[in-house]
This record gives C-alpha cells, sequence and structure tokens, in this order.
C-alpha cells in the first residue's frame, strides 16, 4: 500500500497530502469525500456498473443455498435463545476501526466506509461493543449471539468454496467468572453438535498464569469426554486471545473441517476500563458448517 501510495502522491506532486487530508476534522474529512464520491458516482453508466460487478469480488453472490442458509441461521439462533442466550440482529455496518482499534486486525483486512463506518467483517467485536455500552444496565454473566454475512478484504484463493462474503454465527459472553462462561458456551455447541464425529484443539495463550489453561482443559475435558483432544502450546504471543483459544473441528467424508473458534479477550475490558470484566467470544462458520 506504501508503494502505491507514494505512486499517486507523485503523480500528483503533494507529497504532503495524506498529513494535510488527517490534519482535517472528522466530519471536514468526511464532506470532502462525500463530495468526491458524489462527483464519481455522476460519471458512472448503466454499462460501467455492469462492468463494475463483473469484475468486483466483494460483488459476487454466494454459491451457498440460500434457504438452507436461512434454516441454518434460524436453528442456532433457536437453540441459543432456548438456553438465554440472547439473539441480536445486527446492521450491516460497524463503527470505523471496530477491529483495528483492539491492536489485533490490519485496517485493510476491512472495507471501509464513509460516515464513520466500515462493512461489518466480525461480529463478535460488534456484540462486544454492544455489551460495553449496556454494561451499566446489564446483570451479568450476559450472553449475547448473532448471525451475519460478513465482508473481509484480504485475497482469497479463487477457487470453489472460498468467497470474499460468508455467514459467521457468534457467541459473546460477559461477567466475571471464566469458568462460568466457558461452560456455558462449552454446553451450547455440545447441544449443537450432538451426535457428530467431533476434535477439539486447545491453543495455549498470554495474559493468565499458567494454570488457568490447566483449568479450562478439564472443563474441556469434562463436557467432552469422548471427544479427542489435542494441544498446541506453541505461539503464546498471539494477543488476539488471552488464555486460552479453542478449536472445534467435525469430521466427515474423510475430512476435518474447522467449524468453531474462539477464546477470551480484553476488548470490554479496554472499552469500560473495568478490569473485573471477563470476555469470551466464539464464531461457527456457517457456510462450511453446511
Amino acid at each position: 500500500m506504501d508503494k502505491i501510495t507514494n505512486r499517486i502522491l507523485n503523480n500528483i506532486g503533494d507529497d504532503g497530502l495524506i498529513e494535510k487530508l488527517l490534519a482535517l476534522s472528522k466530519s471536514d474529512l468526511n464532506s470532502l469525500l462525500l463530495k468526491l464520491f458524489h462527483e464519481q458516482a455522476d460519471t458512472i453508466t448503466p454499462v460501467d456498473l455492469l462492468k463494475s460487478f463483473r469484475q468486483n469480488r466483494f460483488t459476487v453472490p454466494s454459491e451457498i443455498d440460500s434457504i438452507a442458509f436461512h434454516l441454518l441461521e434460524a436453528e442456532l439462533l433457536s437453540l441459543a435463545q432456548e438456553m438465554e442466550i440472547k439473539p441480536v440482529l445486527l446492521s450491516p455496518a460497524a463503527p470505523f476501526a471496530s477491529c483495528s482499534a483492539f491492536g489485533c486486525v490490519d485496517q485493510n483486512n476491512v472495507v471501509s466506509a464513509l460516515r464513520g463506518t466500515e462493512i461489518l467483517s466480525d461480529p463478535t467485536n460488534m456484540l462486544a461493543i454492544i455489551i460495553a455500552e449496556q454494561i451499566r444496565n446489564l446483570k451479568l454473566p450476559v450472553h449475547y449471539c448473532t448471525t451475519a454475512r460478513v465482508l473481509r478484504a484480504q485475497p482469497f484463493p479463487k477457487r470453489k468454496g472460498y468467497s470474499s462474503h460468508f455467514g459467521l454465527f457468534c457467541i459473546v459472553s460477559c461477567g466475571t467468572c471464566e469458568k462460568e462462561l466457558f461452560m456455558k458456551q462449552l454446553i451450547y455447541y455440545k447441544k449443537l453438535f450432538v451426535n457428530k464425529q467431533l476434535s477439539i484443539v486447545l491453543r495455549k495463550r498470554s495474559g493468565y498464569p499458567d494454570n488457568f489453561f490447566e483449568n479450562m482443559t478439564e472443563l474441556v475435558k469434562n463436557e467432552f469426554p469422548d471427544v479427542p483432544v489435542s494441544f498446541d502450546l506453541e505461539h503464546e504471543d498471539n494477543n488476539y486471545y488471552k488464555g486460552i483459544n479453542f478449536n472445534i473441528h467435525m469430521e466427515k467424508d474423510g475430512n476435518k473441517i474447522e467449524i468453531v473458534d474462539g477464546g477470551f479477550v480484553d476488548w470490554i475490558q479496554k472499552m469500560t476500563g473495568n478490569k473485573k470484566l471477563r470476555c469470551l467470544i466464539s464464531g461457527v462458520g456457517l457456510d462450511r458448517l453446511l
């Protein structure tokens, strides 16, 4: 991106343009960009629009069966509601930098937009933001869930089964006891995948004492006594999750597919300044599950 930006600035003849634009207030910068896009939109013809659709990987429709997809959404949300995990219907837009502000995601992997927004790329971040905003009025622990079609900007393989947009189901739990939060989500996935051939991978992450990982491991083994559990004790410095990261895999037709990814994060602590709050997130890839 720096190489491309430098080329553009050289062509314009103003190497300091980025700094000048960043010196504007957010509202003034947004107004300027709105004007630019308005002028640009006036030059687009219907023929241009069709050509753009053909070339833009972000707008290609999914090959997934839409009825099967929505039925799966209803199944996951209904089970969650039965277990007092509150379903939330999210906006397709998120606040600008809703992922990168926590220091774990590059903004270039998100489709940024105007008016202080970006296209939703991770519903766990949005549920955490909603919980943080409502925290004073909530009785903890609280468990929210959602399904969403998300869009991500990083390159994906150009082959069947890969798309820039895909479906996710996620749970975000907040409270003061890690064990309580972890048990809630484990029981949900145990009910969801009953009679399925599963395996679990547990990865140790930094941010907690060593016995935390051991205690969480015991919870997993007790809740899934017949499921093979393996461990990855390397890359503890990965700072996305704290303490533990768990993956659930499903075996089908001889293939092992990762369908659940989750772990503890410090997002709500950072937003509220309350170090006693704990947050556990997890997500299911709906396209993969189908």
